[in-house]
């Protein structure tokens, strides 16, 4: 797996690789292979939900992990920290090949993969601090004042004293 650094300001993760790195068709170092497997660092919104509920990889990456010794292909959700993992088999057999312009990329479907969430998963997120439920304290409660645009009491149609009825989208009737 990565060896997971953060940054100064907390907001990207900085991963120093320790096996043999996996180019995109750009260039760019997007995974690593250790040992058989192609590990990979994804976010939940790269999970694709249309054609059908799966996760792509380029095609090129998958060749190179290949070359490089990897028979599994391991994508771990950065956000919830769950691990999907497949055999490159499957990615051939199984999956599909789909280009939505961002390169040419194979699709495994996630029933295709084995599910685990990671035990070294910590969230690089703080969680917010809440104040003591049970506290009494009322010099820390403020009114909040909420100035409403809604109009105030009845309109009545011209020369009559029934109300007139409000649509819902559109003008007065």
């Amino acid at each position: 797996m990565y060896k997971n650094i953060v940054n100064q300001t907390g907001k990207k993760r900085k991963h120093v690789v320790v096996g043999t790195p996996i180019h995109s068709s750009k260039g760019k170092v997007i995974g690593q292979v250790i040992g058989d497997t192609y590990q990979k660092d994804i976010v939940t919104g790269w999970i694709l939900s249309r054609p059908f509920p799966s996760i792509a990889s380029d095609i090129c990456s998958l060749h190179e992990a290949e070359r490089a010794g990897a028979v599994y292909a391991e994508f771990t959700d950065t956000l919830t920290g769950i691990v999907y993992r497949a055999s490159l088999v499957k990615f051939w057999d199984l999956g599909k090949f789909i280009n939505f312009g961002y390169g040419d990329q194979q699709t495994l479907g996630l029933e295709h993969y084995e599910h685990r969430r990671d035990p070294n998963f910590t969230s690089h997120m703080d969680a917010p601090e809440y104040a003591d439920p049970t506290s009494t304290d009322d010099a820390e409660i403020k009114t909040l004042n909420i100035k409403s645009r809604a109009t105030v009491g009845m309109r009545y149609k011209p020369g009559k004293q029934t109300p007139r009825q409000l649509a819902l989208f559109s003008r007065w009737k």
